[in-house]
């Protein structure tokens, strides 16, 4: 018998009626059927049989979800997905299997109540879900992609949260996930099934114990059938937004110390203010607006009670974030909140504060210190005075909370992400009745609620162990998504690898984070060009970690012209043919006329040049990439040739190209600006055309002494005869000037001071 997943929401058990909008329910006969408008669900309660179809085909089966059943109905299902409709199965232990819809939510959702009975009952793993998919597709053309990256579909996988199968030609195919980590380690794995794949959930709880009569309320778990599997992700990354009631922050940009050199580690007291005022004169116009200090400011390495003022920081943490504050900027500051040293003074008579080991020792981990028990009061004290003091006293409001793994006490993993044997349920907590990783989100939920709301904290990291991925839904600002990096080539690739696999949480679920923008040698040029535009384009947080005063203008010019960052997730296009190292990215935005479209071309190879040709019709484009194209190449400086039926370049080693299109139209149109690499995703705020008066109109956010220059293309015989802006702003120092005219037009904007300014560009 199959034991089916928990589900943690509020289930109202209220009889659905078949004319109440959302998604319907109706019964006939023995036969329950779900719509939500989406996908259409049908349980066959005389066969105990149930199949999923979506766009008219059938893409998920189960024969075992009617055994051993007392009662079938029709329910509401709650919780911060509301207007669920589920068919509910109540079984002869009294324990309860459903299968649900949700308004608007592309997604099959399964969930199951647990019972414990008439006897205690403690249950290490369960593999609540099994159900076929893509039944007649031959495995030979599906690949799987899960948190260790890209496989043949006939092979065996387990990947921590999700997985999603696609036939690379088309990405069509399925995605899997887990929308809730509360109590239980959620596992997706795939494996050949009869005449298709075969996906399983697996919840690893390590050890949760129900007492006579108890039921438990666990985790939600996903199937979807998408014609693109990238928008079947990030349609799964909403989910468990919405699920986990996330609410994005603004992602910061700007400086980590730890990388730097000189001045790495945590930096000193007197190397931070000469790089904070160097950024916030330079640098701030262009976003920079975080320095974050890391590891090694604290006294003793694994305590962050000590506050004698000595060492790097002399005047004490306080004084060096008021610094920062009183240049605008943000102060950060890195710790672990769940790793400590049971040695130091702090702990001399409360050993009892840490996780123990089921011989009596305490649960160290390598590298980050022995874990804090979340489940005891005392340690919940010490670790929210350690954090109000840090946030509300010392003035830090971006908190950088590294080992992870620490709060929910398993074994480091690092940095290899296959799922694997990390001694889970094996700790002894305080409470016993909390599994490792109701300790853990109780531990991030205190460090939030003694920070404040206010405070952005950055989880790091995930490669670490990577349970902490779904364990960490809804209680970050940020998440490290990928490993340790360094100012080399060989260290670059597999941050981006990782990151890659994870793209689709970017923007919704946290801002992912992969580790700093490195920029001096022995990186190239091109190299440094490369990573900073990857990291523009994917939309990941920007924190670039070299000694900016020391660093010379043309890699200094990429920290300007990659932040801030744009708020946005770019799509690795081809992410299910080249797996590891995906190179077409496209971002979008806008909507209309206001939309822009930028695509990025990557060559990750050291050595070797390479031709890389894609076709238009395989990006999300206006008119589905028929028809003309006009763009701009940001760093080679020069517009392209009008784009039909593929774009098609030629990189040198380890480099890249940024190319905006727009599709060619009858009239002028802006293809690209200076400003940034994202060429107006940022700065431009709009653009129109008067065809009575010839004139091409826009808003721009401009750099004071920054010349800014608008790239436009016009179609043939249209010529540019002047250029303009108000009697207002040219009051204020503001030049407006014509470089060349043709079919191809550069209009340069210069301003003593950042500002918004309104443009004409006049036509004949």
């Amino acid at each position: 018998m199959v034991a089916w997943v928990i589900v943690a929401v509020a289930f109202l058990g209220r009889a659905v009626t078949a004319d109440e909008v959302g998604v319907r329910g109706e019964k006939t006969g023995e036969r329950y059927t779900l719509r939500n408008g989406l996908i259409v669900v049908t349980f066959d309660g005389a066969g105990g049989t149930l199949v999923a179809s979506a766009g008219g085909g059938a893409f998920l089966s189960d024969g075992k979800f009617g055994q051993d059943v007392s009662k079938v109905e029709l329910v509401e299902v709650g919780g911060a997905m509301r207007g669920g409709r589920a068919v509910e199965l109540t079984r002869a232990d009294h324990s309860v299997r459903r299968v649900a819809l949700y308004p608007g939510v592309p997604f099959v959702v399964f969930g199951e109540r647990l019972v414990a009975g008439g006897t205690n009952r403690v249950i290490d793993r369960t593999a609540p879900v099994s159900v076929s998919v893509l039944k007649g597709r031959a495995l030979a053309d599906l690949r799987v992609l899960g948190c260790d990256g890209l496989t043949a579909a006939d092979e065996a996988r387990a990947s921590y949260a999700f997985l999603a199968a696609a036939d690379p030609k088309t990405r069509g195919g399925v995605v899997a996930g887990w929308l809730t980590d509360e109590r239980g380690s959620g596992i997706v794995r795939s494996k050949a099934g009869a005449g298709g794949l075969t996906i399983e959930g697996q919840v690893d709880y390590g050890k949760l114990n129900l007492g006579v009569g108890e039921t438990a309320e666990g985790e939600l778990f996903a199937v979807g059938h998408f014609d693109d599997c990238l928008r079947g992700l990030e349609a799964y990354a909403d989910a468990v937004a919405k699920m986990n009631n996330v609410k994005l922050k603004p992602a910061p940009s700007g400086y980590c110390t730890w990388y730097s050199k000189p001045h790495g580690g945590a930096a000193d007291e007197k190397s931070l203010a000469e790089l904070a005022a160097f950024a916030h004169d330079k640098l701030g116009p262009f976003g920079f607006n975080l320095v974050q200090i890391d590891d090694h400011w604290q006294v003793l390495p694994r305590d962050y009670t000590t506050y004698k003022p000595k060492g790097a920081y002399p005047s004490g943490m306080k004084g060096t974030a008021e610094t920062l504050n009183k240049l605008g900027m943000t102060a950060g500051l890195w710790f672990i909140p769940f790793g400590w040293d049971p040695k130091s003074e702090t702990f001399k008579d409360h050993q009892d504060y840490f996780v123990h080991r089921p011989d009596g020792s305490l649960y160290e981990v390598k590298w980050a210190g022995t874990c804090l028990d979340m489940t005891h009061p005392g340690a919940r004290g010490l670790l929210e005075q350690t954090v109000s003091r840090m946030t509300h006293e010392w003035g830090y409001r971006y908190l950088k909370i590294d080992g992870l793994w620490t709060g929910l006490a398993v074994d480091i993993l690092y940095p290899k992400p296959e799922y694997r044997d990390d001694k889970i349920g094996t700790a002894v907590f305080h409470d016993p009745r909390k599994t490792n990783v109701e300790a853990y989100r109780d531990g991030l939920r205190l460090v939030r609620k003694a920070a404040g709301a206010d405070v952005f904290i950055d989880g790091c990291n995930v490669a670490q162990n990577m349970r902490t991925l779904a364990a960490s839904y809804g209680l970050v600002d940020a998440m490290r998504v990928g490993r340790d990096i360094g100012a080399s080539w060989e260290k670059i690739l597999p941050s981006m690898t990782m990151a890659t696999r994870l793209y689709f949480y970017n923007g919704r679920v946290w801002h992912n984070d992969p580790d700093c923008l490195m920029l001096r040698e022995p990186l190239t040029l091109e190299q440094a060009r490369a990573w900073g535009s990857w990291i523009a384009i994917s939309g990941q947080l920007n924190l670039v970690s070299e000694w900016l005063p020391g660093l010379p203008a043309e890699r200094l010019e990429i920290v300007k012209r990659t932040m801030p960052g744009t708020g946005l997730c770019g799509r690795p296009i081809d992410l299910f043919e080249a797996g590891e190292h995906p190179r077409v990215w496209q971002l979008t935005s806008g909507k209309g006329e206001d939309r822009r479209d930028v695509v990025a071309l990557f060559n990750w190879d050291a050595k070797e040049a390479a031709t890389i040709e894609v076709p238009l019709e395989r990006l999300d484009l206006p008119a589905g990439g028929r028809g003309a194209f006009v763009g701009f190449d940001y760093w080679a400086n020069r517009f392209v040739a009008p784009v039909t039926g593929s774009l098609r370049v030629t990189l040198p080693p380890a480099s890249c190209r940024v190319i905006s299109l727009r599709p060619a139209a009858d009239r002028p149109v802006v293809v690209g600006t200076s400003r940034h690499v994202t060429q107006g995703v940022i700065d431009l705020r709009d653009e129109s055309w008067d065809g009575e008066t010839k004139s091409l109109r826009g808003r721009s956010r401009v750099v004071g002494d920054d010349p800014y220059q608008i790239r436009i293309a016009a179609p043939k015989g249209m010529q540019i005869i002047g250029a303009e802006v108000s009697e207002e702003e040219r009051a204020g120092g503001v030049a407006i000037m014509v470089e060349d005219s043709g079919e191809t037009g550069r209009v340069t904007v210069r301003s003593p001071a950042g500002r918004e300014v309104h443009w004409a560009v006049r036509y004949r």
